[in-house]
């Protein structure tokens, strides 16, 4: 008898178990170079770029939004200290009291505004060993118009929505086209980035903070009450731990372009209202608005060791903000 040679629907089969080994296969890789890469420093303590950069990264200057969201849902952490870029410039984790390093992860956005404060909430309220919010806000962040180029997913709000961002960072297109060091290090900002989501930043020039005074004459805008509906949403999903609302200092040249457009007003009437809102949910409320007027800042002359600019406070302050918060020890040397 001649051999028996196999079926069609057997030949089928083979081929598509063979094809499903190699997609595996390939998907292994990938996520493997991915975590291994770590180009969002989500997996690892020490990925292979910070050997190369020292910690800077076009990634995480260029996607903060995305790096600090997945860093937030996997970093080990019991105090989040939550904001915008003012946030992340200016409160050092390394400098809290003794008894809290290790247990600070700096959570701030860049250009974060109050619309998506909820978001972030949803994010920092869903890690099981939280137990304090600093909240720091300034009023761009309750002013801005103009639309933002990339905003958080409303999926955030929801568990399945951050399962599919933490899936998303290890199997995806863009995790994968990130994970090489010509991403991270090309075009990166001076500077570096510390595992507790603190960025060290040098002084800028006198070029860099006239330019960054102009964007702030551009974009200071009158205030938007409506945007105290989600600072309220974020409070309430912060209702099971200790909450701490601070207003970040304002420096002189930042003051001169709100007097300039007629904003006092307006300046004054979201400090009340965020004290109030505050009180609502019974946070803790620290205004600190006025303290930026202490050290003079002049955007013609470049960053000074308190000011990286008209907006950005360097720790030098933020030291001063931490204890104001509670997060410094009596008497702790800077």
């Amino acid at each position: 008898m001649p051999p028996s040679t196999p079926s069609a629907e057997t030949r089928w089969r083979a081929a598509l178990a063979v094809g499903g080994l190699a997609v595996c296969a390939t998907l292994a890789l990938g996520v493997g170079r991915v975590v291994w890469f770590d180009a969002y420093w989500v997996y690892r303590e020490r990925p292979p770029w910070l050997a190369v950069t020292g910690g800077a990264s076009r990634i995480l200057d260029r996607q903060t939004r995305r790096a600090k969201v997945l860093q937030a849902l996997v970093r080990p952490y019991s105090v989040a200290l939550l904001g915008s870029s003012t946030v992340y410039h200016g409160l050092d984790p390394r400098d809290v009291a003794p008894r809290l390093r290790g247990e600070v992860y700096n959570a701030g956005i860049s250009a974060l505004v109050a619309d998506e404060l909820p978001l972030v909430a949803s994010v920092v309220a869903s890690r099981s060993r939280l137990r304090q919010v600093v909240l720091g806000l300034d009023y761009y962040m309750f002013s801005r118009r103009d639309p933002l180029p990339v905003q958080l997913s409303p999926s955030l709000r929801d568990a399945a929505g951050r399962w599919e961002a933490r899936l998303g960072a290890a199997i995806s297109r863009y995790a994968i086209t990130d994970s090489f060091i010509d991403r991270v290090a090309r075009g990166a900002e001076p500077g570096a980035w510390t595992r507790e989501g603190f960025r060290i930043t040098p002084k800028l020039r006198p070029d860099q903070t006239r330019q960054n005074d102009a964007a702030r004459r551009r974009l200071t805008a009158p205030y938007r009450p409506e945007t105290l509906e989600p600072l309220r949403q974020a409070l309430h999903a912060f209702a099971h731990v200790r909450v701490t609302l601070y207003l970040s200092p304002v420096s002189e040249a930042q003051r001169r372009i709100l007097a300039e457009r007629g904003l006092l007003d307006d300046f004054s009437r979201w400090r009340a209202d965020m004290a109030g809102v505050a009180a609502e949910h019974g946070a803790t409320f620290i205004d600190l608005a006025d303290r930026g007027a202490a050290d003079p800042f002049n955007p013609d002359s470049g960053s000074t060791d308190v000011w990286l600019d008209n907006l950005h406070y360097t720790p030098v302050l933020g030291r001063e903000v931490l204890n104001a918060v509670g997060l410094r020890s009596p008497g702790q040397a800077d």
